[in-house]
Order: structure tokens, then C-alpha cells, then sequence
């Protein structure tokens, strides 16, 4: 339930990130941890242009599906709340609901290996729209 509820949330932000917040005109320079957060919370940099709202919700779903398998053992929010038992699907070797689990999970490439692409995509981005700027 408490993942449920985690993953909302996250979803809520980033839509009141991408289309609630209202455009304004900018008054004032960037704060000095402005670098730090482009880099953290990929797709805030202006340099993705109109990609960035598309990197900031793959960004969440990828730190979602984290979450979710460290807490609760899927990234499958109705598989971790409706699994009923390992022996209703009959697969042999599966004595618990994690057993289960391992069996039905993506693959390491799309739970750590794409947030990490994705991290160091962003980075260079940054770095180089830094160095631009200077």
C-alpha cells in the first residue's frame, strides 16, 4: 500500500511539474545549487529544450521502478499488492513471493543499466551547456 502511494505522489510532482507550474518571465539569475539539481533531477536543465519533460518522466519511472523493487521485491505495482501465493501459478522452485518475483522482473539492463545511461546522458548535457554558457 505504502508503495501505491509513494509512486502517486512521485507521479502527481512531475505532473505539477511539467504542466501546472505557469510560465514565467525570469527576474532573477539561477540560485548557486541550480547546477547540482540540473544534474540530480535529469530534464530541468534548459538545455534539453523540449525534451526535458519526457527526460524528468523517464527519470521518475526509473527511480519509481527503483524504489518499488527494493521495497516491496517487483517494480510491478499490481503484482506486488495481488499476488495471491507462489503456488497458485504452479512454477516449480518457488517457495516465496520473492522467488516469484525474480522470475517476472525485468532484466539488470532496463532496472539499473538505463537510469545510469540516462544519469550520465544528462550530465554530459549540463556539463556541456555549461561550458557554453562560459
Amino acid at each position: 500500500m505504502i508503495p501505491t502511494i509513494i509512486a502517486v505522489i512521485l507521479l502527481l510532482y512531475a505532473v505539477g511539474l511539467l504542466f501546472l507550474l505557469p510560465m514565467r518571465d525570469v527576474s532573477q539569475p539561477p540560485g548557486r545549487r541550480q547546477p547540482a539539481w540540473e544534474v540530480l533531477f535529469p530534464g530541468t536543465s534548459p538545455a534539453w529544450h523540449v525534451f526535458g519533460g519526457l527526460v524528468l518522466i523517464a527519470w521518475t519511472y526509473f527511480v519509481l521502478q527503483i524504489l518499488l523493487i527494493f521495497f516491496i521485491g517487483t517494480c510491478y505495482l499490481l503484482t506486488g499488492d495481488a499476488t495471491p501465493s507462489t503456488l497458485a501459478y504452479g512454477v516449480p522452485g518457488t517457495n516465496t513471493a520473492l522467488d516469484l518475483f525474480r522470475l517476472i522482473n525485468p532484466s539488470w539492463v532496463w532496472v539499473y543499466l538505463a537510469p545510469a545511461v540516462l544519469f550520465a546522458v544528462n550530465l554530459f548535457v549540463v556539463l556541456r551547456s555549461r561550458g557554453r554558457a562560459a
